[in-house]
């Protein structure tokens, strides 16, 4: 995508045009620095095409707009040492304000990158195996929803009883404030840990001081530690990649109301494979939450991904299968349904580039969640969409 590069010089420039001197303790230091933006606008059109529950939408359509912004920092010294941060805005429109997805610095070098504040976790940057969303975000799309097929949630209902990795069921973010290390990779292995004491959401993002030592009803998980394996090369016009994650933490009790009433632990384990063949691509990814606040029982989902990509096109169909033992809890949104059996979730995406940086989809996703007692839940929807990246 198109990027805007400001130097050192220029920064200092404007800084210094037409200013009064600043404090020395107040005077930022530019030098070498450079500024990096980029970012999308998307709009999308949802037709419902079937619910369990249609008799109550006083409309079947829908339209959507969303954008993002995200500015990186990076020097790199004469010696060889990167360092930088990422300033990510996300929800950039007028209903949900500004969402501040990421804050941190990291410092990389031959030793490996160490990276601080709110950064995606290893579950997410390992655990995460889905060549949809790879091969939609080459083309310059995907974000927030639009057009990534079945990564995140829908914008009319479902998709809130399935995996691709820890940071969906299981409750952890990549708000939340932590320290990870990433390794160097040795013939195509990688290796990477974190470590987050407080696991909550926005208000519990390491920002709080003292508040932040107590823990309220939106306090999922505490001293949460997450490692991860992966291995990614190419041989030929084949390229192959294999990832491992597990997840743990101690689980902090809040009232029946909280975001986790019983104080389960968390207990995430991740599974996956991708591969690719001059266009032809496939992933396959297991997550297994044995222990979670969201859910009393173990909680398992394989989704699968088979993309085609030519030219300036992308046809990709996914599912996603989710299953859990009796007495799970994990009751219905939307229906009477009550005790999750099984959840399957189909969903297909054609993707086509317009012009450098304009790519239009549209893709339909069809979800039936089958419980134990009271109503199932069933929807399909028809998405179509414009995504501008720069």
């Amino acid at each position: 995508m198109k990027t805007v590069l400001l130097g050192g010089a220029a920064l200092a420039a404007v800084g210094l045009a037409g200013a009064m001197p600043a404090r020395s303790a107040e005077t930022n230091v530019t030098s070498g620095l450079e500024l990096k933006i980029t970012g999308f606008v998307g709009f999308q059109s949802t037709l419902v095409l079937s619910d369990s529950q249609d008799s109550e939408f006083g409309r079947d359509y829908d339209f959507q707009s969303n954008a993002r912004l995200v500015f990186d920092i990076k020097n790199v010294t004469d010696s060889g040492l990167e360092y930088g941060g990422r300033i990510r805005l996300d929800s950039v429109n007028r209903r949900d304000d500004v969402e501040v997805t990421r804050v941190y610095a990291y410092v990389k070098g031959a030793f490996g990158i160490l990276t601080l504040g709110d950064a995606p976790t290893v579950a997410d940057d390992i655990g995460y195996v889905y060549i949809h969303d790879d091969l939609v975000s080459e083309m310059g799309g995907g974000g927030l929803n639009f057009g990534e097929l079945l990564d995140g949630d829908f914008p009319v209902g479902g998709g809130n009883f399935y995996s691709i990795n820890a940071t969906y069921l299981a409750g952890l973010t990549n708000q939340d404030t932590r320290i990870k290390y990433t390794s160097p990779t040795f013939s195509g292995f990688s290796f990477a840990v974190d470590f987050t004491p407080v696991v909550g959401g926005a208000d519990h993002a390491g920002n709080g001081g003292r508040n932040d030592l107590f823990n309220d009803d939106e306090t999922y998980y505490e001293n949460v530690v997450v490692g991860g394996v992966n291995y990614q090369d190419t041989f030929g016009d084949w390229s192959v990649r294999a990832a491992a994650t597990a997840a743990y933490g101690h689980g902090t009790q809040t009232s029946a109301s909280g975001a986790n009433p019983n104080g389960n632990d968390l207990e995430v384990y991740t599974l996956g494979a991708q591969g690719g063949y001059q266009g032809l691509y496939a992933s396959v990814n297991w997550t297994h939450n044995e222990s979670i606040a969201f859910a009393d029982k173990p909680v398992d989902t394989i989704i699968g991904d088979v993309s085609y990509m030519w030219d300036r096109y992308l046809v990709s169909l996914s599912y996603a299968y989710t299953w859990s033992d009796r007495g799970n809890g994990l009751d219905s949104q939307y229906t009477s349904g009550e005790d999750l059996k099984d959840n399957h979730i189909v969903g297909a995406n054609f993707t086509y580039n317009l012009a450098p940086g304009l790519n239009t989809y549209a893709q339909m996703i069809y979800e039936k969640q089958n419980f134990r007692t009271g109503q199932d839940f069933e929807n399909a929807n028809l998405i179509t969409g414009i995504l501008l990246g720069f």
